[in-house]
């Protein structure tokens, strides 16, 4: 997969939604699941407890983190989800709060569900981050959606960040910027790459 223009990231992103869009509704959910259980699998998330990970944006294709979600709990494990403190053209920022089901969530104005109303956590009391990608690179070079909210909160993060990607968006090698944080891992329907 490489774009037809010259690969900016925007060529890129391109690229990436186009193989998102191609996959069929059984395609999205077999992929989704593989992903999910590879994750579930790490050491780094088999041995935290607690798990900051991303809600799905299912009608974007993104990997689809509910399952995933519920297994986490089921484990014991604490989960902790994104909030959006500001938009465009404010300086990109989130906070952290802990997911307790459902009826905590209450979509923003990009129609991202987020916890309301529950306890906020601290980003160093993260044990793993599982981070959105559009496409990745074998470098850990991840591209997301463009708004550098995951590069600003990874910025000072210690703990593992694990992008959670499709097999078929991971490229030898993207552009990248110096405010980029690479992941540390890419987790696959077909492996988890360690870098």
């Amino acid at each position: 997969m490489a774009p037809a223009s010259p690969p900016s990231k925007d060529n890129w992103r391109a690229c990436f939604r186009a193989a998102r869009a191609a996959l069929s509704p059984q395609q999205y959910a077999a992929r989704s699941a593989l992903i999910g259980q590879r994750a579930l699998a790490t050491p780094a998330v088999t041995t935290a407890t607690v798990v900051h990970v991303y809600w799905p944006l299912p009608e974007q294709r993104e990997p689809d983190t509910r399952a995933l979600i519920s297994a986490l709990r089921a484990l014991g494990k604490k989960v902790v989800l994104p909030v959006v403190d500001a938009f465009p053209p404010s300086a990109p920022a989130l906070s952290h709060r802990l997911y307790t089901g459902p009826q905590t969530l209450v979509s923003n104005k990009w129609g991202i569900p987020e916890p309301t109303g529950t306890p906020e956590v601290a980003p160093d009391a993260l044990d793993v981050v599982l981070v959105p990608a559009l496409g990745a690179d074998s470098r850990g070079q991840r591209l997301g959606q463009g708004g550098g909210y995951y590069d600003a909160f990874l910025q000072d993060l210690s703990c593992p960040r694990l992008a959670l990607v499709y097999a078929d968006c991971v490229v030898p090698r993207l552009p990248c910027d110096p405010h980029d944080v690479p992941a540390t891992a890419l987790v696959t329907g077909q492996t988890v790459l360690s870098l």
